[in-house]
């Protein structure tokens, strides 16, 4: 925490800087330049000063005003000082866990090769159902493998047996307990109708099963890397 703060004085300072010298370079007052933008000048001066962090809304004003684009406050500080230092415990969190992944899937073959794609995970948990009928016992009823956790992720085909995938996602939408995790559409069918209305109805994701297994390993991989490691998986919170 201590090193962003450090990091985000060294911007607000930077900002300061270019603030001032594009006043000055036009000629402005600081009383010339509160006036045109709706501040007091004791506030134009301690953005200038680092003293308070000018918001973005503001800054468009200032670049108006200056006739630059807002990015022209940002050139030169070095890429560093935008990093984050260090990671907060839940991602921390995240990256040790073990992902609990349900697969909707009634096709062996496809099983097959959905855990193949998964395989470059090593910390994986899969259970994979075969209809909706089992959907519905292993995440709202939990009389099939109860002892499975809450999935953090869910792959779900659209045509499987005994209720469809739309149908499936609709309901687990609707229940306040379940509702969170996301779920990913699979199908083999690349339909815009199908695609808006799985979205719609909650879906996070819609991956094609490309006939190009290696198309389809990428597609995986990347879908699992971006609930595991670009966002924060809703149960982490948990």
């Amino acid at each position: 925490m201590k090193n962003n703060i450090v990091a985000m004085t060294v911007i607000d300072e930077y900002i300061g800087k270019q603030l001032r010298e594009k006043r000055q370079k036009r000629g402005f007052t600081l009383a010339t330049v509160a006036a045109q933008v709706g501040l007091s000048y004791q506030q134009v001066q301690k953005y200038e000063q680092a003293k308070s962090k000018v918001s973005a809304a503001t800054l468009y004003k200032f670049a108006k005003l200056y006739g630059v684009s807002i990015d022209k406050f940002f050139d030169g500080i070095p890429v560093s000082e935008f990093r984050f230092q260090g990671k907060d415990n839940i991602m921390q969190r995240i990256e040790r866990k073990t992902l609990n992944i349900l697969i909707v899937e009634d096709n062996p073959g496809d099983e097959a090769i959905t855990r193949r794609a998964l395989a470059s995970f090593n910390n994986l948990n899969i259970l994979c159902v075969h209809d909706g009928v089992q959907t519905m016992e292993v995440l709202r009823y939990k009389t099939l493998c109860s002892d499975f956790p809450r999935p953090d992720l869910i792959f779900l085909d659209i045509y499987v047996p005994r209720r469809d995938g739309l149908s499936i996602l609709k309901e687990l939408k609707r229940d306040n307990d379940i509702q969170d995790i996301p779920i990913v559409m699979l199908t083999n069918n690349v339909n815009s109708e199908l695609m808006a209305s799985a979205y719609k109805s909650g879906a996070s994701g819609y991956i094609c099963k490309s006939f190009d297994f290696l198309t389809f390993k990428e597609n995986i991989i990347d879908c699992v890397r971006y609930w595991t490691r670009a966002v924060v998986l809703p149960s982490s919170l948990h």
